[in-house]
């Protein structure tokens, strides 16, 4: 059982915003992309990962921003025009597109411990699962997730394994044909983009993980304009993470926050 939520655990909690996936704007996400047809067939993961790999492969250039949006539906347009996104957009058109079919989605911002600003160096989507009854850890930059022997994790546990376990069993698994890419494949090559280079999965993959930043949102579809998933200080609620001053401890079921919480959501 859950313990009690603490006070952070409670702000976050009261804070989050819920999108509505019968609004307007996760049904037009739905519709103009065909998303109930991606995910029609299969079982959970199945689904999941196919809308990662479909998430990877709608960004066709790769570097800094070319256009200032974190809508999720104008990044997709802006994609199809040829503009430039980094991974908080994948994160962002990932986590709205998971919303919008009926899952609880939430992004990550997460950043390296020797770095004290509070911008991410990377962004991730964790999912509430129906089937496992937990979160687990989207990379949609890469279009796969993050697993331990095979099986699907959070991002906590993800960060745990890396950091005080040697990434012992610690895997990518890409696309719903599940390719996995482990510690011994580092650098794992991903997509050679115009003007940018090779996108990769390497060490500074996972080192990025020291601090997690849950951000209080999943509606990412224009109504957070002036905010970014990638600043910490754009969210009061946001929750913060930082595993090597709690040396890991935490149970993954109780953190964070409070894991029941898209419990309730799920069966609203």
């Amino acid at each position: 059982m859950a313990s009690p939520m603490t006070p952070s655990h409670q702000q976050f909690v009261g804070r989050f915003e819920f999108e509505d996936p019968r609004g307007e704007g996760p049904t037009r996400l739905r519709r103009e992309y065909r998303l109930d047809a991606l995910v029609a067939s299969g079982g959970e993961m199945d689904k999941l990962l196919r809308l990662a790999e479909w998430t990877y492969g709608r960004v066709y250039l790769f570097g800094r921003p070319s256009l200032e949006t974190e809508n999720a539906l104008e990044i997709l347009d802006a994609c199809a025009a040829g503009h430039t996104f980094y991974c908080a957009h994948y994160a962002i058109v990932f986590c709205a597109a998971a919303t919008a079919l009926g899952w609880v989605a939430r992004p990550i911002s997460v950043r390296r411990a020797e770095e004290i600003y509070h911008l991410s160096n990377h962004n991730i989507v964790e999912v509430w699962s129906h089937e496992r009854r937990k979160w687990l850890c989207f990379e949609p930059t890469y279009g796969g997730c993050v697993a331990i022997e095979g099986e699907p994790v959070s991002a906590y546990e993800a960060a745990r394994q890396w950091f005080t376990r040697d990434a012992e069993g610690l895997q990518v698994i890409l696309g719903p044909r599940r390719q996995v890419v482990t510690k011994a494949d580092f650098p794992y090559r991903l997509r050679k983009y115009p003007n940018y280079g090779w996108t990769q999965i390497d060490e500074r993959s996972f080192t990025c993980y020291a601090c997690l930043a849950w951000v209080p949102t999943n509606r990412l579809l224009g109504q957070h304009v002036g905010k970014s998933i990638e600043n910490w200080d754009h969210w009061p609620g946001l929750y913060v993470y930082f595993g090597a001053e709690r040396r890991w401890r935490e149970d993954p079921r109780e953190l964070p926050p409070y894991y029941s919480e898209a419990q309730r959501h799920e069966n609203a």
